[in-house]
């Protein structure tokens, strides 16, 4: 009893063919594969660079803004993104990372490297978007300080008015957050129950 694998079509047919045809076309696909090789590397050098900067869009608020953001900004959007990066790996992944206090402090330290990674190679855009609105809420303290000026307020009476404004702002969140919380509760315990 024989056993006849089946044989290989290219194999056979290179072996049939002429030997100076089959060395002509290896040579040939060979020097096909190092130019594609060679244009890749050319294009991954001279282009790559280019590829990764931005486009700016004309007319856009990112044209004034400066294209590294304030380091508080990028340090609160790898904060912001750690924790999504955490819900991400909510399940049961203790084979990876490991059981109780060690497991997710791993898991934790996980999450912060892949966020850090992610906004020094640019982030969701949190933080150039608070460096625009920080620009923003720049010049317009600057053009109200100057209408005060021209008009006889100072800037502490002004500045006075608006931690006001701010305190009332933060008394209606702390009670919202408050209500949330309490319902948040009564939800649990009716489903405990």
């Amino acid at each position: 009893m024989a056993i006849n694998p089946p044989s290989d079509l290219v194999l056979d047919v290179a072996m049939a063919a002429d030997p100076d045809t089959l060395r002509a076309s290896v040579e040939k696909l060979r020097s096909m594969a190092s130019d594609r090789v060679a244009a890749q590397m050319q294009l991954s050098r001279e282009n790559f660079a280019s590829m990764q900067q931005p486009i700016p869009v004309s007319g856009s608020v990112t044209d004034n803004a400066p294209l590294a953001p304030n380091p508080a900004f990028k340090k609160f959007e790898a904060f912001m993104l750690q924790s999504f990066v955490e819900s991400m790996f909510a399940g049961d992944n203790q084979a990876v990372f490991g059981e109780g206090i060690a497991g997710d402090y791993w898991k934790s330290m996980m999450a912060e490297a892949v966020a850090n990674k992610m906004a020094d190679a640019g982030g969701i855009g949190v933080a150039r978007m608070l460096e625009q609105q920080s620009a923003k809420r720049a010049k317009s303290e600057a053009a109200t300080q100057a209408e005060g000026a021209a008009s006889g307020i100072s800037t502490d009476q002004h500045h006075f008015q608006r931690q006001d404004s701010n305190v009332i702002l933060y008394q209606i969140e702390r009670q919202l957050i408050h209500k949330q919380l309490k319902s948040t509760e009564s939800v649990d315990d009716s489903r405990q129950s």
